[in-house]
């Protein structure tokens, strides 16, 4: 697939380069601490997992530990998070608009020398709009998007990540905040 003709020049080298750095079997470690506190309640949950990914596709994960205020996570909760993130529900999942798989869902425009905007109207968790930035090579270095569709009780959000080059030739993400 091609990015329309109105897209930015730059973005089919962009999306050629993610299919490049997103080749092979890699496996991965991801330690994730989710805090929320408002006025009323707090909550802090502590995830490690390991995974693999195939061709940027996740394909297996086995969590290592898991707690949610301090307590240990059932059998049954552990094995419905492995679940989850190897068949996210439709639209949970982000879809990168550098993605080649899904540059029919995003609409894009230069922004400045070396980032790109993307808006969709595709409404779901996994689309957005927002921007990213890329390097000399053409590999995306960043990106910060607002989610179409946002968690329960939330008013606003935005995730932003870093990602590099984290092995030879293979790019991922390094560190993603969200906001809500």
């Amino acid at each position: 697939m091609t990015p329309c003709a109105d897209a930015p020049p730059a973005l089919a080298q962009v999306v050629q380069r993610y299919a490049e750095t997103n080749r092979g079997i890699v496996f991965f470690h991801l330690h994730r601490l989710f805090d929320v506190h408002d006025a009323v309640a707090a909550r802090h949950e502590d995830l490690a997992l390991n995974g693999v990914y195939n061709d940027g596709v996740l394909v297996r994960v086995h969590v290592t530990a898991d707690s949610i205020d301090g307590k240990p996570a059932s059998a049954a909760d552990i094995a419905g998070i492995e679940e989850s993130w190897v068949h996210p529900k439709p639209g949970d999942a982000f879809s990168p608009p550098f993605d080649e798989r899904n540059l029919d869902t995003y609409q894009y425009r230069a922004d400045g020398d070396a980032a790109i905007s993307f808006t969709t109207s595709v409404q779901e968790q996994g689309h957005g709009n927002g921007s990213f930035s890329y390097d000399a090579q053409n590999d995306v270095v960043s990106y910060t998007y607002q989610p179409n569709v946002l968690p329960p009780h939330a008013k606003w959000g935005r995730i932003t990540a870093q990602r590099a080059e984290v092995l030879p030739g293979y790019w991922a993400s390094t560190q993603e905040t969200q906001e809500y």
